[in-house]
């Protein structure tokens, strides 16, 4: 899961150590898609690495936690809990924290750790929540 010399998730070695499938796809609606049953997580192809990793760290959390495609409320429940999960398995604490003192502006920090917006804004909501 972790690069010993830099401690650095790394979500595809994660997925071969699951057993799981990572296959390129042109997908037109989502960036990526866990098929539930198959050990088959579906990526679009061409994305930037922060994407690749973030998208890819999320799908390995709908693994995780047996996620089955639904509607409404509970599909929002899970798509949070995914985001949240990859969140905190590609952050560093210790890294967001020197890039804060560093810069008060979480585009950079986002840039810096290879993640999106959306899983670093998962990660704060989730330190907040958690105080």
């Amino acid at each position: 899961m972790t690069n010993s010399t830099t401690d650095v998730y790394d979500p595809h070695g994660h997925a071969d150590q699951l057993g799981l499938t990572v296959a390129y796809q042109h997908l037109r609606v989502n960036c990526g898609m866990y098929i539930p049953g198959r050990q088959i997580i579906l990526l679009r192809r061409g994305m930037r690495v922060a994407t690749e990793r973030s998208v890819l760290a999320h799908e390995i959390a709908h693994h995780l936690a047996d996620d089955r495609h639904t509607d409404g409320v509970w599909s929002l429940r899970q798509e949070r809990r995914a985001d949240l999960s990859a969140s905190r398995r590609l952050i560093p604490a210790d890294r967001l924290r020197q890039l804060a003192q560093w810069s008060s502006d979480p585009r950079e920090w986002a840039i810096d750790l290879q993640v999106t917006g959306d899983i670093l804004l998962a990660y704060l909501n989730g330190q907040k929540d958690s105080a």
